[in-house]
C-alpha cells in the first residue's frame, strides 16, 4: 500500500493528476473500507474544481470544514437527493461495521430514502480479496473430483 501512494504522490507532483486518480480509484475498489482513499480522491477534485466529484468521494466523511460540505451539498444536489441514484454512483462494496458512526448514518439514510422511493436498495457484490477468499474456502467440482480419483 505504501508504494501505491508512492507513485500517487509522484504522479500529482508531475501534474499527472488523471493516473493519481486511477490509481485511487483502484485502491478505493481494493480497499473499500479505508476512506481515507477516498477523502484524497475527492481532495484532487476539488482541487482539479469538480466539486461534485469531490463531494462523491466525500459524501461519507464528515466534513471538516465548509469545502467539503458544500462539495457533498452540490453532490446530492446534482442527483436530485435521491438516496438510489447516489447509492448507485457511490458503490460502497465494503464492510459497514468498520466504518464510522457518521459514514454508516449516511449509508443509513440513503438507505432508508432509495426504499422509500423506489423500494429497492442497491447491493453490491464484495471485490477482490473477499472473491479470493470465498473461493479458497470452497473447493471446486474439480478439487473433489481430483481428490475422489486420488482415493
Amino acid at each position: 500500500m505504501e508504494n501505491i501512494f508512492y507513485k500517487i504522490e509522484k504522479d500529482l507532483e508531475e501534474g499527472r493528476k488523471k493516473k493519481a486518480c486511477d490509481r485511487l480509484r483502484n485502491a478505493v475498489n481494493q480497499y473499500p473500507d479505508d476512506l481515507s482513499l477516498r477523502e484524497k480522491l475527492g481532495r484532487i477534485y476539488y482541487e482539479a474544481g469538480f466539486l461534485d466529484e469531490a463531494g462523491k468521494f466525500w459524501i461519507l466523511s464528515e466534513p471538516k470544514d465548509s469545502e467539503m460540505k458544500n462539495a457533498v451539498e452540490i453532490y446530492k444536489s446534482s442527483l436530485s437527493y435521491s438516496g438510489n441514484a447516489i447509492l448507485k454512483d457511490i458503490v460502497f462494496r465494503g464492510d459497514k461495521k468498520v466504518l464510522s458512526d457518521y459514514a454508516r448514518s449516511v449509508l443509513k439514510d440513503l438507505e432508508t430514502d432509495s426504499l422509500k422511493k423506489t423500494n429497492h436498495i442497491p447491493v453490491f457484490k464484495k471485490k477482490y480479496k473477499q472473491g479470493l477468499i470465498d473461493s479458497k474456502s470452497n473447493p471446486s467440482f474439480l478439487s473433489k473430483v481430483t481428490i475422489f480419483l486420488l482415493i
